[in-house]
């Protein structure tokens, strides 16, 4: 698993009822890539100790009414990587590393909750703070045996119909996995009704943004992952 840290959030325009009769407006699905609790404890000691406190400072997330545990091995290594972490997180179900919304043998697709929440016309986005290809974002959308399938996991955005896409770009838009020159994902993109935007000005100036968009960094930014917070500079979104 990368050591960066990833940040996906799930946006369903869902109607709940709870018990308290309040209608949810929004459902907000966060994922830390590579996230434990070893990551979690450090940096409330973290807000502690910059706001001069003995004792340290629990992150909103910690303090939910409802706060549960999981196994995180897949069904091949003790330890998981993105692809059946991220197929855990979307699905439901385990399966092997390197596997992207599929069983084990990589035969048999699974539905996300993603896709649950499309065919009941409600309206989704997957941001990730990596390329969208990548496996963990890529988890919700697309069903590939192998998580290296750039190419193939950023075609099934078409098929997926989902509303909203963000990352920092596409890792292999114009070569598929056996290593041959592919049509460039980004035409076919905007042939399925996307609006494929680089940069937040060009997000700006989109005239209709109930559109179908696929926001990414502009041009001279790196595709591979957004900047740290830390190492962000103003002009870096533009």
């Amino acid at each position: 698993m990368k050591k960066h840290v990833l940040f996906l959030f799930l946006l369903v325009f869902l109607h709940v009822c709870p018990s308290f009769g309040q209608e949810a407006k929004y459902i907000f699905y966060l994922i830390g890539d590579g996230m434990g609790l070893n990551q979690v404890n450090l940096t409330e000691i973290h807000q502690a100790e910059v706001q001069h406190k003995d004792n340290p400072i629990s992150l909103v997330f910690t303090q939910f009414p409802h706060v549960g545990f999981a196994s995180t091995h897949s069904l091949s290594n003790g330890v998981t990587d993105s692809g059946a972490g991220g197929t855990a997180l979307a699905v439901g179900k385990k399966t092997k590393n390197g596997v992207i919304g599929m069983d084990s043998t990589g035969t048999v697709p699974y539905k996300s909750i993603a896709y649950a929440a499309k065919q009941k016309g409600r309206k989704v986005g997957i941001i990730t703070s990596v390329s969208i290809d990548h496996a963990t974002p890529a988890s919700f959308y697309a069903h590939q045996a192998d998580r290296d399938m750039y190419y193939e996991i950023g075609k099934e955005i078409v098929t997926s119909n989902f509303d909203f896409f963000g990352g920092s770009n596409f890792l292999k838009p114009e070569t598929a996995f056996d290593h041959k020159k592919a049509p460039s994902l980004f035409p076919i993109l905007e042939k399925a009704g996307y609006n494929v935007l680089k940069g937040k000005d060009a997000y700006a100036q989109l005239p209709n943004k109930s559109d179908k968009i696929i926001l990414m960094n502009s041009d001279d930014s790196p595709i591979d992952a957004l900047k740290y917070a830390i190492d962000q500079k103003p002009n870096d979104f533009k």
